[in-house]
């Protein structure tokens, strides 16, 4: 064959196959196309959580102190360290000769604490309501200084021997100014914060204002234990805590973000039988300070950060009775961070453009073409990606997808199922069966 007709049978191929790619490929082509796939996963609804594993500590629910502030009021301690106290009982008896003048002084240091409770209360509402009406800025700002008549002792407040001017000082100072809705429930903390110690003094001084002015004594507001009797030192006190007891541990970095209020907590301790089922009841916006708990938290905690910027305080309420045990008892709680009942999982890898809770799926749908559809993917477990929305049970998902470049979804060609008979099979089948099934299958 001359030049001319090998080139001429080049133009000819090469026409042909760019033909045919146009009638395969073109959009208007009506051709199906099929591409292979390695495998596909039919999904199959479970219940789903990822879950947080912290050190714990058993704590009061609350703590109340009650205290004096010069030893020569305290006449005998009437209890100590360990010891169970009932509201109104008293734990020390102080000098009589001191009852009018200490009276006074707690009369007083109501009525201040009455006023900054009504400040904190209108803060909070102001705040409540300015964060419906999307308003930008709240301040309120409460200080509060009493001067009453001289001397005596205080189970809350602060108060000399002298016969000077007793200045019981209670300040409140919440200055807010909020740009944005997220910095309102920040707000909203620290003023609850601060109403809750007003109202905690509130109970230390009206228990001591309910005692008989003849014969002066320091009581407990509340029922509970005896945490610590303080007889040194600058001030004279006695802290209590309360029966009920939660569970406390600490968030770091992104902890932080991923645990909320409400989320379900189970909790292993000794002396329990079980699993004990609890709830984060708060999450501290604002770091913890240093005390004692958070110094046994880090002792104890396996997950050892470097250099944490700041803790933050997570307390647990448990739903049963935990009364048994030892304030200050370890605890292991597992913290359900993220719950998705009857969801599906999907291997991350076989998603496509994954950004945050966001991604794409590629399913078989009933006519055997391959379909992206967009699905929410909350979080992560064990290499799946959870799917909340998008997919349904049954769904065929598959697990490696190249159907990219296609103008239209191509039809799914899958691997032959393959089954090898077993031993036993292959020698009670003889010949004969064999040309049978291959020739005409099993009729």
């Amino acid at each position: 064959m001359n030049k001319l007709g090998n080139i001429a049978v080049t133009i000819a191929i090469t026409a042909f196959i760019a033909t045919n790619a146009v009638l395969l490929f073109g959009d208007k082509s009506s051709i199906p196309k099929y591409v292979y796939v390695h495998g596909a996963e039919r999904m199959v609804a479970a219940d789903y959580s990822d879950k947080l594993a912290k050190e714990s500590l058993v704590v009061p629910g609350n703590v109340f102190t009650a205290y004096v502030d010069n030893d020569s009021a305290v006449q005998q301690w009437l209890v100590q360290e360990g010891d169970p106290v009932s509201a109104g009982q008293e734990i020390a008896t102080l000098n009589s000769d001191r009852a009018e003048s200490q009276r006074s002084v707690w009369e007083s240091e109501r009525n201040a604490l009455k006023d900054q409770e009504s400040e904190l209360e209108s803060t909070k509402r102001e705040l409540e309501q300015a964060r419906r009406s999307a308003k930008s800025g709240s301040t309120s700002k409460s200080n509060r200084t009493d001067n009453v008549g001289a001397g005596g002792t205080s189970g809350s407040g602060d108060s000399t021997g002298s016969s000077d001017k007793v200045e019981v000082g209670l300040n409140v100072d919440v200055n807010v100014d909020v740009s944005q809705d997220g910095a309102y429930a920040h707000a909203l903390s620290a003023v609850e914060n601060a109403l809750a110690d007003v109202q905690r003094q509130l109970i230390v001084v009206e228990a001591q204002l309910e005692q008989s002015p003849t014969a002066p004594a320091l009581v407990s507001p509340v029922d509970g234990v005896v945490a610590e009797v303080h007889r040194l030192g600058e001030r004279l006190a006695v802290d209590i805590y309360t029966n009920d007891r939660q569970f406390l541990t600490y968030a770091t970095g992104e902890e932080w973000q991923d645990i909320a209020p409400d989320d379900r907590v189970f909790i292993q301790a000794p002396g329990t039988e079980g699993a004990i089922e609890g709830t984060v009841v708060s999450v501290s916006p604002v770091e913890a300070p240093e005390s004692k708990w958070l110094d046994a938290y880090r002792a104890l905690d396996k997950e050892k950060m470097n250099n944490p910027l700041a803790y933050y305080e997570v307390r647990i309420a448990a739903t049963g009775d935990v009364g048994q045990l030892p304030f200050a008892n370890n605890a292991n709680a597992i913290i359900h961070t993220e719950e998705a009942p009857g969801a599906l999982a999907v291997r991350t890898d076989a998603l496509d453009g994954k950004y945050k809770d966001e991604a794409l799926a590629t399913i078989i749908d009933e006519n055997g073409y391959a379909l992206k559809v967009p699905v929410m993917t909350p979080f992560e477990s064990k290499g799946f990606s959870i799917v909340t929305d998008g997919l349904y049970e049954g769904d065929l998902v598959i697990d490696a997808p190249h159907i990219e470049g296609f103008p239209s979804p191509p039809a799914v060609i899958l691997p032959m199922p393959l089954e090898w008979p077993s031993k036993a099979t292959w020698k009670s089948t003889n010949w004969q069966d064999y040309v049978r099934y291959t020739l005409f299958g099993d009729r």
